[in-house]
């Protein structure tokens, strides 16, 4: 089966225009987080915004739902994609080779992307309207050169953790949430 990370990010990002105009679904829910709760929020960067190097539609919908809802949060982790220049899962790594095809890496198939979120650019920074000054911890993944990362909690080759685990059991986190 072939990983389509962008028809997931665009569905994800379906999801979150959805909350952006269907306010009521958080309300309705009746969700009342404690002190063993914790909000993750996932990759809300200028790269997955319209405007960025791999946009999701609609992508900046999401940001004022995500500033409303931290708010009933004690705890909050941020993500972000976070990847060297030259990266394995960028196509323009590979000779030859466009966005979207795959590729063998040591830990088995890559989807290869467009050069994005390459460290210290406007590309991988945070949305500039995401408020989160309560956030304790920003998971940095897909920053080593050779592997990529989808996961908060482990990197794409399955052997290196990101510490979100342990950060999240040391805290007594029972209950997580996530949005992005």
């Amino acid at each position: 089966m072939k990983a389509d990370r962008r028809k997931l990010l665009t569905a994800m990002g379906t999801m979150g225009a959805l909350g952006a105009v269907a306010p009521w679904a958080w309300s309705a829910a009746k969700v009342k987080p404690g002190e063993d709760s914790v909000l993750i929020v996932v990759d809300v960067q200028n790269c997955f915004i319209e405007g960025g190097t791999l946009p999701v539609a609609k992508g900046s919908e999401v940001v004022p739902v995500i500033n409303r809802i931290s708010k009933a949060f004690d705890n909050i982790v941020i993500t972000q994609d976070w990847h060297t220049q030259g990266h394995a899962s960028f196509a323009s790594a590979y000779t030859g080779k466009k966005p979207f095809e795959t590729t063998k890496l040591s830990y088995g198939t890559q989807v290869l992307w467009p050069d994005h979120c390459v460290q210290g650019t406007k590309d991988a920074e945070l949305h500039k309207d995401l408020a989160l000054p309560s956030a304790q911890l920003i998971i940095r993944k897909g920053y080593h050169p050779k592997v990529d990362s989808y996961s908060a909690f482990m990197e794409a080759d399955g052997k290196t953790a990101t510490g979100l685990s342990g950060y999240l059991k040391q805290r007594g986190i029972k209950t997580v949430f996530v949005t992005g």
